[in-house]
């Protein structure tokens, strides 16, 4: 019996006794160094995901007590202190937090009232030190920074929801009970302006009454009233308009000539490279900045000024105004 006589056989006995079943996928061994499957693990997208349901969540909650918003930090919370203690282990510190913390439950016994001690306190340091230390590495322990991104974004919300209730609150402890049926006036008033309905002149003089009425009230509360102003935008005239899309393009035009003359295309993409794949902030504005310092150096600035200058003075603006609103650059104003 030759080789594939051999192998068929095997391959027939196999499926006559129910070793092999056709049509049925078999799992693969599992060994013990092979990689772990990232089947499960949270993608970015999917984080990002989250943490915008979230915001939503508290946003629209009445109160910060919500149930679902309350559940949701909570398992939250739960997935960093499982992620912080994975950390942990695989940087080889758990047994000195393990240590650190058997230290401080028999220090609080011993004086619950006395201060830390400095020996323990500078443990702790170091461990966290050491812990933010290997953290911080580019591209290093990455689904917990995500979520103790979101668990940070998540409170600040919560904090800022908190204040708003807090506020509201206080406020209708100050305002009396006239004042606030003459606010639903006052709403009602808007509610019209929002929807293009005509409101007449009584209405409108009594809603300004209600205003000031409602200033003083809040004034006499100690409670600061801002008032908000919109920024007066200059709008040029056609010609002018023209003249000044005609001075942008340039100076993107010659931005892009800069780069490609003098070889910093490349280190743009190393940039951003970089940038993608997780490099430290600082390095990051280390490269900016010189690529913007060597564009800057090659690049026409006295040329591209005198341009903006010719325009500011055609717009009777100061020049900072026009280089704020219409004129700008890829790599930051020119003043």
């Amino acid at each position: 019996m030759n080789t594939e006589e051999l192998l068929q056989h095997r391959r027939l006995k196999f499926r006559s006794i129910g070793g092999f079943q056709e049509g049925i996928p078999v799992e693969p061994k599992r060994k013990r160094n092979m990689k772990p499957s990232e089947v499960n693990m949270p993608k970015a997208a999917d984080i990002e995901l989250e943490i915008e349901n979230l915001k939503k969540k508290i946003l629209e909650a009445k109160g910060p007590s919500d149930l679902i918003t309350t559940q949701a930090i909570e398992k939250l919370k739960k997935d960093v202190d499982k992620e912080m203690t994975n950390a942990f282990i695989s940087m080889g510190l758990q047994e000195k937090l393990e240590s650190v913390k058997l230290e401080l439950s028999k220090a609080s016994k011993d004086t619950s009232s006395q201060p830390l001690n400095r020996n323990l306190k500078e443990k702790v340091d170091k461990i966290m030190q050491e812990f933010n230390h290997n953290l911080s590495q580019p591209g290093a322990y990455l689904g917990l920074k995500q979520k103790l991104e979101k668990l940070n974004l998540v409170s600040r919300l919560i904090e800022k929801e908190e204040r708003k209730q807090k506020l509201k609150a206080e406020i209708n402890q100050k305002v009396p009970a006239e004042l606030k049926e003459k606010m639903e006036l006052l709403k009602n008033a808007e509610e019209k302006i929002s929807k293009g309905e005509p409101v007449d002149k009584e209405l409108m003089e009594e809603v300004e009454a209600v205003k000031k009425e409602l200033v003083e009230v809040l004034k006499s509360a100690n409670l600061e009233v801002v008032g908000v102003t919109k920024k007066n935008v200059v709008t040029a005239p056609p010609e002018l308009k023209e003249k000044i899309e005609k001075v942008n393009t340039e100076i993107y035009e010659e931005i892009e000539r800069v780069i490609n003359e003098a070889g910093i295309s490349g280190r743009i993409e190393e940039l951003k490279a970089g940038i993608a794949k997780g490099s430290s902030s600082e390095d990051i504005e280390k490269a900016e900045a010189k690529i913007k310092e060597e564009i800057l150096a090659t690049l026409d600035v006295e040329t591209l000024k005198e341009k903006v200058k010719s325009l500011t003075v055609e717009l009777d603006l100061p020049e900072e105004t026009v280089a704020e609103g219409e004129i700008s650059a890829e790599n930051g104003k020119f003043q």
